[in-house]
């Protein structure tokens, strides 16, 4: 027993040592003595040399093994921490035969916590390839997904997988109602997405958008925010809420809930943080620009219900009315097309200013310029009787982009309309190579759509339609072919006047009469003609334009000081739209929801440099607000931005009224071109 008790001591290394030593050395060498003494050798010289060099030799050999136990023992002695009490103490290594080396123990322990922090080190380094791999994945999808509601819900997602939460909602902010509405949520009940409301400054997310930083609860059951009836609830367990800022405007939050984790480990590590704030840097301007989009994509069917009211009430009276009764009907309606085309192009426009990918700027070019041909229509509608040449300023055009962007615009009509009735209709461009004509591009394109349209209805049973355009004897010409129908010739004759039409009720008549008066006024002729094979060839022929219409364009209107603009519209989308507009182009605006509103912020001392105001208003129009102008605070510029077609009946008192008047839709040039004049007033 007492060897068992003496072998289960704890020994230190350098007491191990001298007992190896002893065992090893100098046992054995007592054990030769005697062996020696009776053989009679231990008298000779030979024999006491080498035992006296064997002891030397011995106690050599234990002062270098003593000074490297020495060595081995500060090592132990560096690699372990002192213990956290006396009733913990460091742990030790049994050796056979000796016991337990407390030393050896150490470098044990110790080499144990290195390989401990190094699996932290390593998870830690997974945790952040993975969110990195994640951001990056992310941000790349965003830039390919210009659908809002298709985008919050794959940045939910992966944002979920990677902090590993198992609730999550996103937020956007209603700034006109200043609510908060969840747009896309996970682990939530059903329902709570665009039902779901938080006003700014109630709970923690409303909290979250008043100042502008993220918020963190440990424990959600023990928080009273959380308690609110009509907020989405987020279960137990920890809570994150971060905002989504572009620039300094935030524009959303996002909400994360998961498990809560062992104390005094947080639920949500500073990496998580770091990561969330990462990816909602980057994903803001996504979010922002399909929201922009979503919203121009709104205001476009807007747009094109508008038209078909426009076409409708313009279909009852045509039949018992004149020309000029139909432009008289339509120009009620003016003013608030002219609204919805300003509030898209405005928007859209802004898009574009920031430069988005190509796959998404391509369609927003296509919405500006079918934006800019609507307003067009409009002014052609309101003067639909008049026969003198067109007013628009004669500029050149190439018929060949002409019939290329018609192509691109009517694809809805004659491919995916098509296929939902089973029909298959191909449309072919056979692009010559002509010079320019000069006119007017938006009737031109009004001319080869119209043209486009009459061929695609004439292939009730699918078919081709073939444009085709070359030049001759100082002529351009393009020819519209298909292989449908077909004309009489009684219908040929007679498909120029207005009013007739061979479609029943749900033609006006007027497409083909108005293609030929627009083509008429650029000094052009239109002829039709069967097509060989079957359908009918509607030929435009124009006049190529002169050398001096073929100049170079004018260079872009510069922009002008920045300038204090007060803003006056009572139209809350249109005042936004001009106003974003104008602060892109670097000038500060005030915004005034009436004209008496306006006045009282001149009067209150608000110091501008111009007043743009709207001219329909209700109390107070645009001529009422430049006259009160003009007699309160003589020497401030005033202009008028409209969409009534008011330019052409003022007179010049009313002219000098104001110092300049733009029409809806504007255009940047147009405002650049309007204030480039002014200056600060200091």
């Amino acid at each position: 027993m007492k060897l068992e008790q003496r072998l289960s001591q704890t020994v230190g290394l350098r007491r191990a040592a001298s007992t190896i030593f002893a065992l090893v050395a100098v046992v054995p060498l007592l054990a030769v003595l005697p062996l020696l003494h009776s053989a009679g050798l231990l008298a000779t010289t030979h024999t006491q040399v080498a035992l006296l060099l064997a002891i030397v030799l011995a106690l050599l050999g234990f002062v270098i093994l003593r000074r490297l136990t020495d060595e081995v023992a500060k090592l132990a002695e560096g690699l372990t921490q002192p213990p956290a009490s006396a009733e913990a103490p460091a742990s030790t290594a049994m050796v056979p035969g000796l016991g337990r080396v407390t030393e050896i123990g150490q470098i044990g322990d110790a080499f144990g916590r290195m390989l401990g922090d190094l699996r932290l080190s390593t998870d830690r380094l997974e945790d952040l390839v993975f969110k990195l791999s994640t951001l990056n994945e992310v941000v790349e999808l965003a830039s390919r997904i210009p659908q809002l509601q298709d985008l919050l819900s794959l940045v939910l997602e992966r944002t979920m997988r990677t902090v590993r939460a198992t609730i999550g909602s996103i937020m956007l902010l209603d700034h006109d109602r200043k609510l908060l509405r969840v747009v896309a949520a996970r682990g939530l009940p059903e329902g709570v997405v665009g039902h779901a409301e938080v006003a700014v400054g109630e709970g923690v997310a409303g909290k979250v958008v008043q100042i502008g930083e993220p918020i963190l609860v440990e424990d959600i059951s023990a928080d009273p925010r959380f308690g609110k009836a009509n907020e989405p609830k987020y279960g137990s367990g920890a809570f994150m809420c971060l905002p989504v800022r572009v620039d300094d405007r935030i524009i959303g939050v996002v909400n994360l809930a998961k498990a809560a984790a062992a104390p005094p480990s947080p639920a949500f590590s500073p990496t998580d943080l770091q990561f969330l704030n990462t990816l909602m840097t980057h994903i803001a301007y996504a979010v922002d620009n399909a929201r922009l989009l979503e919203e121009a994509q709104l205001s476009t069917n807007r747009l094109r219900r508008a038209m078909e009211d426009l076409r409708t009430t313009q279909t009852r009276v045509v039949e018992g009315e004149t020309l000029r009764a139909v432009g008289q009907m339509a120009s009620g309606m003016a003013h608030h097309v002219n609204n919805l085309l300003a509030v898209i192009s405005g928007r859209v426009q802004l898009l574009l200013a920031r430069v988005p990918p190509p796959e998404i700027r391509r369609p927003l070019e296509v919405v500006q310029r079918a934006t800019f041909d609507a307003a067009d229509v409009v002014r052609r509608v309101l003067g639909f009787t008049a026969v003198q040449p067109s007013s628009a300023a004669a500029a050149p055009i190439d018929l060949n982009d002409i019939v290329r962007e018609v192509v691109e615009l009517t694809r809805p009509r004659w491919r995916d309309e098509a296929q939902m009735r089973s029909l298959t209709i191909e449309v072919t461009v056979e692009a010559g190579t002509v010079p320019h004509v000069a006119g007017d591009a938006s009737a031109l394109r009004e001319v080869t759509m119209n043209l486009l349209f009459n061929a695609i209805d004439a292939l009730k049973e699918g078919g081709t339609v073939r444009i085709a355009t070359w030049a001759a004897d100082d002529w351009v010409y393009c020819a519209v072919a298909d292989t449908g129908v077909g004309m009489s010739d009684e219908v040929r004759r007679r498909a120029l006047e207005p009013f007739f039409t061979t479609k029943g009720p749900q033609g006006t008549g007027l497409g083909l009469s108005v293609a030929h008066g627009i083509v008429q006024r650029h000094r052009g002729e239109l002829s039709l003609k069967p097509n060989e094979g079957g359908g009918t060839v509607v030929t435009m022929r124009l006049p190529q334009a002169s050398s001096l219409a073929t100049g170079h364009e004018a260079a872009p209107t510069p922009a002008g000081p920045p300038l204090r603009i007060l803003v006056i519209d009572d139209e809350v989308t249109v005042r936004e739209a001009l106003t974003d507009t104008l602060v892109d182009e670097g000038h500060t605006v005030v915004q005034a929801v009436s004209g008496r509103d306006g006045l009282a912020r001149l009067a209150a001392g608000v110091a501008v440099d111009v007043v743009v105001t709207d001219l329909g208003m209700p109390e107070m129009t645009g001529w009422d607000v430049a006259r009160a102008v003009r007699t309160q605070h003589p020497g401030l510029p005033v202009g008028l931005v409209t969409g009534w077609a008011v330019a052409l009946e003022m007179s010049p008192d009313e002219r000098r009224g104001v110092d300049f008047i733009i029409a809806k839709p504007y255009t940047v040039e147009a405002l650049r071109a309007a204030l480039g004049g002014l200056q600060p007033r200091g």
